[in-house]
Parts: structure tokens; sequence; C-alpha cells
């Protein structure tokens, strides 16, 4: 049996998928996986032309679904979540194959891992970056004493700067492979008829109809935000485009009408999400660009006889929804605010030859306290809020 290692397998499933049938067309026939050391095991047989597929999610059968079943699919391995099926027919012809949406949401949950590996490093090297801050700008005096643990230290960075690299590599590569398995589905924001040339918006600028407004750290409140984009448009201020980042809302100045807005927060969209709700009458108003967090803002007309339209009629759903994003956003925030807050009480202990850093450090220390806490109470409140509105 031959045995082959491939790591980061997973990240790219079509590009292993193509590996699988090249090595079948070598006469190695692929007869297990195993996901814990990345390993493919092989038996030798006569070359064949197969085709693969890799899937992931809790299988709850054993077998294949019957329409799987009749278009030739069948099962070669599981390993956990993960199976790979294979399929002796055309590519062509084949018409139905198991779905990509569990390995997308599997490859999401390790962006998610890495990136909050990438935040809390970025956290616990606070206190050296200003220490050479202190050292190389502010001509600070730096003591060195004889330790026999230095290598441990030497050892610690080395190990710092390997998993900054691996995650770097595994939030780029996952992200361009998930946006190939979408299938670059294309959104499209507001609708034809509210667009506005450029030459347009240049006219408007220099007439005064044109109104800008910044709003930052919306997505910590977002129920607010709907309540402003609502009143502004009673007020005459119609919506007409949000930048890309989601800071600068554009308005021109137009009639007065009722425009429900809904805030909505997704980890991981289904293909069906932005269809199913255009279908319910909502416009499309701003998509978020980030891969870590997707804020969508939906916009729908009424008039003031009717009622407000609802994103999600379940209030259960919305109430899921806003718990989701606050617990979210709180397992980065808190660790940081709980790290800086050792930091500072810490800092209170060092040495007076090193005063001047201290002072530099313990601002530094003070304002992201100030920033993440902030954060964390701009989001419990929304969401004690919106109990409370539901409650009602």
């Amino acid at each position: 049996m031959k045995k082959m290692y491939r790591p980061f397998w997973s990240y790219d499933v079509e590009k292993t998928e193509e590996w699988l049938s090249q090595m079948e067309n070598d006469g190695h026939v692929f007869e297990k996986l195993n996901r814990w050391t990345c390993c493919f095991y092989f038996k030798e047989a006569d070359p064949e032309s197969r085709i693969y597929r890799i899937a992931h999610d809790k299988f709850k059968s054993s077998t294949l679904a019957p329409t799987l079943q009749k278009e030739g699919w069948d099962v070669a391995s599981r390993a956990g979540k993960w199976q790979i099926s294979t399929n002796r027919q055309l590519k062509e012809i084949i018409k139905t194959s198991p779905t990509r949406d569990g390995v997308i949401k599997h490859n999401q949950t390790i962006t998610y891992m890495f990136y909050r590996l990438l935040f809390y490093l970025l956290a616990v090297l606070i206190a050296p970056i200003s220490f050479a801050y202190s050292y190389l700008f502010m001509g600070e005096a730096v003591v060195v004493k004889e330790s026999p643990y230095w290598i441990l230290t030497f050892l610690f960075f080395a190990l710092v700067i390997g998993l900054v690299v691996v995650g770097i590599y595994s939030i780029v590569k996952i992200t361009k492979t998930n946006n190939d398995l979408r299938g670059r589905i294309a959104v499209e924001v507001l609708p034809t008829s509210q667009r506005i040339d450029k030459q347009d918006e240049r006219q408007l600028k220099h007439s005064g109809r044109r109104v800008t407004k910044i709003r930052l750290a919306w997505m910590y409140s977002p129920d607010k935000l709907e309540n402003w984009l609502e009143l502004m448009e009673q007020r005459g201020f119609n919506l007409q485009r949000v930048n890309r980042i989601g800071m600068i809302f554009h308005f021109t100045m137009g009639e007065p009408r009722y425009v429900a807005y809904k805030v909505d927060y997704q980890r991981q969209p289904p293909a069906s999400y932005f269809t199913i709700h255009k279908e319910a009458g909502w416009s499309n108003c701003f998509n978020s660009i980030s891969n870590l967090e997707k804020w969508t803002i939906w916009s729908q007309k009424y008039s003031q006889d009717q009622e407000r339209p609802q994103l999600y009629s379940d209030v259960s759903s919305r109430i899921n929804q806003a718990k989701k994003m606050v617990l979210t956003y709180t397992a980065f925030f808190l660790p940081f605010t709980l790290l800086y807050l050792y930091f500072l009480v810490n800092s209170f202990h060092q040495q007076t030859e090193i005063s001047q850093w201290v002072s530099w450090g313990t601002f530094a220390f003070i304002l992201c306290i100030t920033i993440y806490g902030s954060l964390l109470v701009k989001l419990w409140t929304y969401y004690r809020r919106l109990k409370k509105q539901v409650a009602v």
C-alpha cells in the first residue's frame, strides 16, 4: 500500500480531487484518508479513469442519497465528517454531485480560527513592541540580564513567526478557494432604477442636493443604523449608495418616503440567501467585502398605512442572529480587553528606570481597553434592546 502525505489538502478540494483522479490514471487506487496525519493511502491496480468529489458534513447515513447513486456516485472513503466519493462516468454527463456547502463552511471556520490567532498574537506582542519603540525612538537605555532561558524566548518567537506565516497562507488560500467554490455569484447592489452615474453624481454634488454622512462602528448597534436611515428617508434624504467599506453613506435630496431598512449579519450566507430576500421585495443596499464578517443592508419601500416590513417574520430567528453576532464579536474583543488590562496592571510594577516606556505603554493599554470595552458594551446593549423589543 502506498502512503502519501499532503498537508493543507482541504484548503483546495478541487485540486485534491484532480490529484486523486491523476493517481487513479497512474494505477494507484485511493483506499482511505487519515485526516489527523493528512496521509492518503493507495493500492496498486490497473489504470482507470474516475472522478472524485470531496464533501464535509454530519452524514446520518453510510450510503449516498438515491439521486446521487443513480448518477453513479459511490463512497470511496470516510474520515470523520469528511466523505470522498467517486464516479466512473464522464464529467460532462454527470448532472448531480455531492454538495460543497459543508466544505465551504468548514474552511470558513478555519479562517475564523486563524484570524483570531493572528489578533491574539498581536495582542501578546504589544508589550515587546512598545519596549522596542521606546528603545529605538525615545532613547531609553536597555539593560539585558543574562538568563539560562533565552533559548525559550527564541523558540517562542520562532513559533510565533511560523504561526503567522501559516495563518496568512491559510486565510489567503481558503478565501480564494471558497470564492471559486461559490462560483463567484454576482450580487446586484441597489436596483438599476436607483443607480446614478458619475456625471450625474457630480452635478448633484455641485448643486448641493447630495449629502454625505459618515457612520463608524454601526455594526455593533445595527438597530440604531436602521432607525437613522429610516429617519433620513422620512426627512427627504434618499439613500443613493454606501461605499465599499460601509462607513460612508451617500444621500440625494428628494421626496420624503417610508422605507424599511434591515441590517443583517451572516457568517456564511447560503447561495439562495440573496434570491429569497429579493423575491420578498427587498433591495440590496450594501454587502461587506470582508471575509471575516458578512453584513448586508436591505431596504423595502412601503406606504404610511402599511405595516413596516420585517426581514424575518420568526422572532426566534432575529434573536438567534443577534446572539450569534454578539457572541462572535465578544470572542474577539473580550480576550483583548482582559489581556490589555493585565498589561496595564503589570506596567505599574515596572522599574523606575523605564518609567518613560511605562508611561507610553500605559497610555496604549488604556486606549485599547477603552476601545474594546466600549465595543463590548455597545454589543450587549444592542442585544438587550432587541430582546426587550421582541418581548413587548
